[in-house]
């Protein structure tokens, strides 16, 4: 049977599978990438759609979780602001932190393909400096050194701000915050925000919480069907479009109507999961301790995979054709984001808790001054 329409979206057994799914997704992205990068050049049946679909499936599962936690009636602004200010630094920081010292001072004497690492000392203060202020997002402006898949926390970021100034503001200075916010968020990042939105719609679409059982994996087949046939039109039909029709720079939103469709599909899909994970709700949330293990360092997976994996081949370490070897490469890669996370996203719940006591009147929820 169906769950309850007045239960929240997210529910117990569909937080414990989307913990695994944000799991298997920075997985992918970081398997993608070594194939990208030619740590492994053997057969591999996916191309560049594989990693880029999954930050997709990143993008809507926040905003599903960042609506949730709004919905829950204690969060304020000042309190939205240290959870996520808690959530971000303690990894984005040391990431490109690493990545620079792994680019300048840690890597081997191998050359690598895909080196965004320049000489000059300027050049590269700017490509830490701008990803700090996460604004290396924007057209033209300097990248991080070693760490490409920064840019969708930049675009977060700014998703994140401006969701806030919409959901905790009220009357015109609400209007007049939001405009500003688009504004400085430019029109390439704006491109992929109904994207973010999907998920937030989520926890307000009623229809989403009354998908019957026996309707999900129709649901299912589906979507993935309808997948399949964007995969056949997304590099020469929408992509080309997309190119014709918007007139400044897509940075990192060049495949934009592709996402926006994949990210319309994620929907009926994560309301079939709901429906399912319902139905199968104790064996599921058996898993939670190890579905939270996993999830508990895939940020860390997202944003350090990158510069470790330049650093194995800037020392000549590849796997060549060997299925086997890659298997084991990749497994040193998790192996390793998982003990870094320690020192990382581990350390965001006593962050957090500083933050709170340090800057939050607890009775008012808002800032100490």
């Amino acid at each position: 049977m169906a769950q309850s329409a007045g239960e929240p979206f997210l529910t117990r057994p569909l937080s414990v599978v989307l913990d695994f799914v944000r799991f298997g997704a920075a997985l992918l992205v970081a398997v993608g990438h070594a194939v990208q990068l030619g740590l492994y050049q053997g057969w591999f049946p996916f191309g560049v759609r594989m990693q880029h679909y999954c930050v997709i499936v990143f993008f809507v599962l926040s905003g599903l979780v960042i609506s949730t936690s709004v919905l829950g009636g204690r969060s304020s602004l000042p309190r939205y602001a240290i959870a996520r200010l808690a959530r971000i630094l303690p990894v984005a920081i040391p990431a490109l932190i690493f990545s620079t010292l792994a680019a300048y001072v840690l890597a081997g004497p191998s050359p690598v393909r895909m080196d965004n690492s320049p000489e000059d000392a300027l050049a590269i203060t700017r490509q830490l400096l701008a990803p700090l202020t996460f604004l290396s997002a924007w057209p033209g402006v300097a990248g991080p050194v070693w760490n490409p898949p920064y840019w969708s926390l930049c675009y977060e970021v700014w998703y994140y701000a401006i969701f806030a100034l919409a959901v905790f503001l009220r009357g015109w200075a609400r209007v007049v915050a939001v405009v500003l916010g688009c504004l400085a968020a430019g029109g390439a990042i704006l491109l992929l925000m109904p994207v973010w939105l999907f998920g937030v719609a989520l926890t307000h679409v009623p229809a989403a919480r009354r998908l019957p059982l026996a309707a999900a994996p129709f649901v299912l087949v589906g979507a993935g069907l309808l997948a399949l046939a964007l995969f056949e039109v997304d590099r020469e039909v929408l992509n080309p479009l997309l190119k014709a029709w918007w007139p400044g720079d897509t940075e990192w939103s060049q495949w934009a109507l592709s996402d926006i469709a994949m990210g319309l599909l994620m929907m009926p899909v994560l309301a079939a999961a709901r429906s399912l994970s319902g139905r199968f709700a104790e064996p599921i949330v058996s898993l939670d301790a190890t579905a939270k293990r996993l999830a508990g360092f895939s940020f860390t997976l997202y944003l350090f995979h990158w510069p470790l994996i330049q650093l194995l081949r800037s020392w000549g370490l590849d796997a060549g054709r060997s299925l086997a070897l890659f298997a084991s490469l990749i497994a040193l890669i998790v192996l390793a984001s998982a003990a870094i996370s320690l020192l990382t996203e581990r350390q965001s719940p006593r962050l957090r808790r500083w933050m709170e006591a340090r800057f939050l009147d607890e009775r008012r929820g808002v800032f100490a001054i």
